[in-house]
């Protein structure tokens, strides 16, 4: 039953009583007084028309009443829940305000502390060559060795300072990238090269695999492409064991060229991946393998890729290795 048959329906109930009191009362009015009957009839008419009027009203308006009370009550509770939206609202702005103000301070702060520190760093690693070069004098074996180990912490430090500021102009938007197609073949081939006394070192094997000779250009800036190149390949070097293999892949599809690195070494542990490209983070493992690290390269390498509108995943099992994908539009389909 639709709403408008209802309503018609208790505007029906409600005048049939009305036009039967009404009736009674006009032959009361009509004939004489007298007549005990009339009386006995207006009587039980009016209070016939009473009881259905109040059986009408229990029936068809209360429960409107209370739909309508329920109503009001829904609106108010309504009303409450947008105010206190409001409310939450505004304190979330203040916070967001608040913890960017922050942000851009912490930033600024390692920006300062960065470019303060690389300056003497670089200064005491040009001291340090110096000297074990002998150019300063003579240096016995002993003196060599420490001095060596003193110039390898230097580098380091001067690395971890280089990846802070790289992240932090990341973050702040300062990097401009001077995006030009390009060839990621001699780009690979020259980290590659670079990368081959760590390799040798640590007796891992760098395949490229399937060399193509041609790939379609990608749009990319080449120095970044060759940092995250350059990033993504040490780690794979650096995280396998001894005697294994880092192979590397190019796929050539119809808007992008997909890049994969692959070694067999220690894999990331699987409740530790979800956090893997985020800044400072270091796997459990990696930790023990490598206790030097910023933690930052991978955040790096993301950012960058992204950038160029590009992907990056990978998949891992610890013990088994990684695999890194990513991927850079081709050139033409720009």
């Amino acid at each position: 039953m639709n709403k408008k048959t209802q309503q018609r329906r208790v505007f029906v109930v409600l005048l049939l009583p009305l036009a039967l009191f009404f009736a009674v009362a006009g032959t009361v009015f009509l004939f004489p007084h007298e007549n005990i009957l009339h009386l006995v009839s207006f009587l039980t008419a009016l209070l016939l028309s009473v009881a259905i009027q109040a059986a009408v009203f229990q029936r068809h308006i209360m429960p409107n009443v209370v739909e309508l009370q329920k109503f009001k009550q829904i609106a108010s509770e309504q009303e409450k829940g947008a105010q206190m939206l409001v409310r939450r609202d505004l304190e979330l702005t203040r916070a967001n305000e608040q913890l960017r103000k922050l942000d851009e301070v912490k930033s600024s702060f390692i920006s300062v502390v960065a470019h303060q520190l690389r300056t003497p760093l670089s200064g005491i690693k040009w001291t340090l060559n110096l000297v074990l070069k002998g150019d300063l004098g003579a240096l016995s074996e002993e003196q060599q060795t420490f001095l060596f180990k003193a110039y390898e912490s230097n580098d380091r430090m001067i690395a971890l300072v280089n990846d802070m500021l790289g992240a932090d102009r990341i973050e702040s938007g300062k990097i401009r990238y001077q995006f030009a197609p390009l060839s990621l073949l001699p780009v690979i081939d020259a980290v590659l090269f670079e990368l081959s006394p760590l390799a040798g070192a640590k007796g891992v094997a760098v395949q490229f695999k399937n060399r193509p000779e041609k790939i379609p250009l990608v749009r990319a800036d080449a120095e970044q492409m060759r940092a995250v190149l350059q990033n993504l390949l040490e780690n794979a070097v650096k995280y396998s064991r001894a005697g294994g293999t880092v192979l590397i892949a190019l796929a050539a599809g119809n808007r992008e060229v997909t890049v994969t690195i692959k070694d067999d070494g220690i894999g990331i542990p699987q409740e530790q991946q979800k956090s893997i490209f985020e800044r400072f983070f270091r796997a459990s493992n990696a930790v023990k393998v490598e206790t030097d690290g910023s933690g930052l390269g991978l955040f790096i390498v993301k950012s960058i890729v992204e950038k160029h509108g590009g992907r990056i995943w990978f998949e891992s099992e610890e013990g088994k290795g990684v695999t890194f994908y990513f991927t850079l539009p081709v050139a033409q389909a720009v």
